[in-house]
């Protein structure tokens, strides 16, 4: 075989096809492409790098699993690999779109698109195939006079495994993913290494629905989308920016999570470690919402969040919880204002292997020398196991807005105080009740015994001490 499955017999369609995808997306495959996905599919098509930067729900797994059935069906022989961090991503949602694609498609493409499998086969070396990895050994061996490689969420694809890919030296090689990475391949692709690359952004307000102010393309972000962003993180967030404007947010020096190391901490994948604890923090009525955080050593997991409910309540769901799940011995509550009813009632029932513990944050803290209060020490403990990879969360956007944006200051004492919920809420934020939930099963007045939280603050003196200078040279 010396031509592609697209068209054997007509050389002048072939190469309009080669030369501009969009002819083909729409020939081929029925679809009509909005202009930045336009501008995606030809940069692929006349530049060997290309990186795409995106918003939430704006197009860019649509217009990447379709590239697949392009590539393959104008170029021979040619391979495509599609590869990323997570299976999620490459085999649910990328791939499906290709397979989707592939079902529907309105011209003829030869080849077999398997059912379940990421894979579609067209020659012994001319198919396409999808998997996840983080060993770099399985992106060896692929070799091809037109060869693509496709790497989705490249924001979490770790440098070295950036480098296998690179080292296939692959024809076209493009990266799509979200602002949510402050260093390595994808960042640098739109910074130091933009020389590079051919990059492509794409915010949600360049999305048909929101430049008509209707609903264009179902599923796709919407102006009420947009809204419900800005109320529930503030339009100044980095989450904000990220997942609207698709801007790599600049880090607040002196917040206590950065953007990276919250969005690392949903990629990670690690194991519950000793009993568990639960954090409680309590709301009764108003806007803000009484939110239970798990954590079990290193993996937090959101258990509830109530809006609305009266302490009695609450007291009634935490019994539930501890009914079910024989891993919680700690129950940690916010015992400030109307949580106090909630500490009372739970010692008042008792509930036998279950240790309750007030957490009163305006408190002292335990390492009062170095903490305004106990939030503050919880707030940063739990900043530290962030930052040294010691998290596995799920997709919170609450929660990693509400970390990403509560900042601290240095007082004239040097002690760390953190930002105020008021004050948080002055600049546009949210009440941070998931992030006073998790915060809490940091606390080391909490001793839950599986190593992970600090209990004895002078042995870590000296390396606070650094801590707090490092900040202070941040706030300059």
């Amino acid at each position: 075989m010396t031509t592609t499955s697209v068209s054997k017999n007509n050389a002048a369609m072939l190469r309009q096809f080669q030369r501009d995808p969009v002819v083909f997306y729409r020939a081929m495959l029925g679809c009509e492409l909005f202009d930045k996905q336009q501008e995606i599919v030809r940069s692929v098509a006349q530049n060997r790098r290309t990186a795409v930067v995106g918003a939430n729900s704006t197009g860019k797994d649509f217009t990447t699993g379709r590239l697949i059935l392009w590539w393959l069906n104008c170029h021979y022989p040619s391979k495509v690999v599609l590869t990323g961090p997570t299976h999620r991503q490459v085999q649910d949602i990328v791939w499906r779109e290709a397979r989707s694609a592939y079902r529907q498609r309105r011209g003829p493409l030869s080849g077999l698109m398997y059912d379940r499998d990421a894979r579609y086969e067209l020659g012994d070396e001319w198919f396409g195939l999808g998997f996840a990895t983080n060993d770099a050994g399985n992106l060896q061996g692929f070799h091809s006079p037109h060869l693509m490689v496709i790497v989705t969420e490249a924001h979490g694809f770790t440098q070295n495994m950036m480098d296998a890919v690179k080292r296939l030296n692959p024809e076209r090689l493009v990266l799509t993913g979200n602002p949510l990475a402050l260093g390595g391949e994808f960042y640098d692709a739109f910074h130091g290494s933009r020389e590079l690359y051919d990059c492509v952004t794409i915010s949600a307000y360049d999305t048909p629905n929101l430049q008509e102010a209707r609903t264009v393309i179902p599923g796709m972000v919407t102006r009420e989308d947009i809204a419900e962003r800005a109320e529930e993180w503030g339009e100044d967030s980095p989450m904000f920016r990220a997942s609207v404007l698709a801007e790599f947010p600049d880090n607040l020096d002196n917040a206590i999570v950065n953007l990276q190391a919250a969005n690392d901490a949903v990629l990670r994948q690690l194991e519950p470690i000793g009993r568990a604890i639960l954090g409680v923090d309590v709301a009764r009525f108003g806007e803000d919402a009484t939110v239970f955080y798990r954590r079990q050593g290193p993996v937090a997991r959101k258990a509830g969040r109530f809006q609305g409910k009266d302490t009695m309540r609450i007291v009634g769901e935490i019994q539930r919880l501890l009914a079910v799940d024989t891993d919680i011995d700690t129950v940690v509550v916010d015992d400030t204002g109307v949580g106090g009813g909630v500490t009372d009632r739970l010692r008042e029932i008792g509930t036998p292997g279950i240790r309750i513990v007030a957490f009163t944050g305006g408190g002292r803290a335990r390492d009062h020398r170095d903490y305004f209060n106990a939030t503050s020490e919880a707030w940063l403990a739990m900043g530290r196991a962030f930052r040294e990879g010691r998290v596995d969360i799920l997709e919170d956007k609450p929660l990693i807005a509400q970390i990403t944006t509560r900042k601290y200051s240095i007082q004239s004492d040097r002690t760390i105080r953190l930002e105020g919920k008021e004050a948080m809420k002055a600049r546009g934020g949210k009440s941070p009740d998931e992030g006073d939930a998790l915060s809490m099963t940091y606390s080391p007045m909490v001793l839950v015994g599986d190593g992970s939280i600090l209990t004895v603050p002078n042995q870590r003196r000296q390396q606070r001490v650094g801590e707090i200078a490092g900040a202070a040279r941040r706030l300059r």
